[in-house]
């Protein structure tokens, strides 16, 4: 228990009312000091027996950076009151003290800023005396999380990156048929180029159709200072693959989510990927990966079956932008060998 502000000023009035007692008689002793003395006695007796409030603190939505979210607390108690809400890193608000009644239900406006699952709580209560002349700090239980998903890049052209799972990751899990002539609008990487030089013209890998496993497996692994820009990207990457209707699979350092669909698998990939930190293993080997985000010779690259891009070649890839997709550059580049 402590003195305010104002009990401060309320305890200097008694000392200079003694003085002037002392100086000119009691009757200044009694017309000051005895009501102050008083009223700093009551206020310390309702302040001792007064239960300790608590406080019940609501779930807050998950989201990505930029999102606004509202935490309600519901303070129990009586008396008045001065509540204050402390918060971590990755999430902005005005919590500062708030001269409140108990019980009483306050609402903090929170806006979500980075990456991570960040504990909030718990809150710091002050109680105040009658008059306002003491005061005295409370000891609080009762706390709540907020998670923070990674922030995905934007797909310029979602098509772009559907390609990149149609192109790359389909002639990974089909089996060799046949060769055929070329034909313009083929691939470039789909050209044998042994058996081409052997006949003198171009021929095409053909594959048979067969049963094809339609999960996307993203594996991240990362030294530390590079696990939010892996986050991002696997985000990034499993979003589109879930919207293509892919089952998706992810493996980070921190965890694993089976493969699987829809909005609760979302989240729960979304959930690990906000939790995930760095580190060189994973549940899911990157053998057994179809996107691979890892670090390679001081720089983050990322694997999509068989070609490895740097981060910026695979951003500029995924942008809709750059002069076309792939598959129309490898067109034109066979185009013009043919012309």
């Amino acid at each position: 228990m402590q003195l305010t502000r104002r009990g401060r000023v309320a305890v200097a009035l008694v000392v200079l009312a003694v003085v002037m007692g002392w100086l000119f008689g009691a009757r200044s002793l009694n017309a000051i000091a005895a009501p102050l003395l008083g009223a700093l006695l009551v206020g310390a007796v309702v302040l001792a027996r007064n239960d300790d409030p608590t406080v019940t603190l609501s779930a807050v939505e998950a989201g990505f950076p930029g999102d606004d979210r509202t935490l309600t607390a519901a303070f129990s108690g009586t008396g008045l009151a001065t509540v204050a809400l402390a918060l971590p890193a990755g999430v902005d608000g005005n919590t500062s003290g708030r001269r409140v009644t108990l019980p009483q239900t306050v609402d903090y406006e929170l806006e979500l800023t980075a990456r991570g699952v960040h504990g909030i709580g718990p809150p710091e209560v002050t109680l105040r005396g009658p008059l306002g002349l003491l005061e005295r700090t409370v000891d609080m239980a009762g706390t709540t999380d907020v998670t923070v998903y990674p922030q995905r890049y934007t797909v310029g052209d979602s098509a772009v990156l559907d390609r990149l799972f149609a192109d790359e990751l389909e002639a990974e899990r089909q089996e060799f048929d046949r060769l055929r002539e070329y034909q313009p609008g083929d691939p470039l990487r789909r050209i044998h180029w042994k058996s081409s030089a052997k006949h003198d013209e171009f021929l095409v890998a053909e594959f048979a159709p067969t049963e094809r496993d339609e999960t996307v497996t993203i594996v991240g692994t990362v030294p530390p200072g590079e696990t939010d820009e892996m986050a991002r990207i696997a985000a990034t990457i499993a979003d589109s693959a879930l919207a293509a209707d892919h089952s998706v699979e992810v493996a980070t350092p921190t965890g694993h989510v089976p493969p699987g669909k829809g909005e609760t698998h979302r989240e729960s990939v979304l959930g690990l990927l906000a939790r995930t930190g760095h580190g060189t293993t994973a549940p899911v080997g990157s053998e057994a990966a179809d996107v691979e985000i890892t670090y390679v010779q001081r720089e983050l690259v990322v694997r999509v079956g068989a070609t490895e891009y740097s981060v910026s070649a695979f951003l500029d890839h995924i942008d809709g932008t750059g002069g076309g997709s792939a598959d129309d550059r490898e067109t034109a580049t066979v185009a013009e060998v043919t012309a």
